[in-house]
């Protein structure tokens, strides 16, 4: 007999708690786990800006002063540790390119 696979299982192994982000003036934005529809919305996106929205949410115009005028490897690295912090998957399903068939 095949396994049947519980969607409500899925839910309840899926808390994430939210990225905290501490400020240099000791604030701390707790930005929430995205959703699974803003994660296809990210996995759609070709552009930095939009997947840094997406990620932050209500705290992307804070975090996107914070990044506008440091080095790119900030932002690089930020959004590298909020993908693994959430656990999602940094190449979108089906790979970054179309193959060379």
């Amino acid at each position: 007999m095949a396994k049947t696979y519980k969607f409500t299982q899925y839910i309840s192994q899926a808390k994430v708690e939210p990225f905290p982000l501490e400020l240099d003036d000791g604030q701390v934005l707790q930005i929430p786990a995205p959703d699974g529809d803003t994660v296809l919305e990210i996995e759609e996106s070709r552009s930095s800006r939009r997947t840094l929205a997406l990620l932050c949410g209500e705290h992307y115009e804070r975090v996107r002063e914070l990044v506008g005028s440091a080095p790119a490897s900030v932002l690089n690295a930020l959004v590298t540790d909020m993908v693994d912090h959430f656990g999602l998957s940094p190449v979108p399903p089906g790979g970054s390119s179309a193959s060379l068939r």
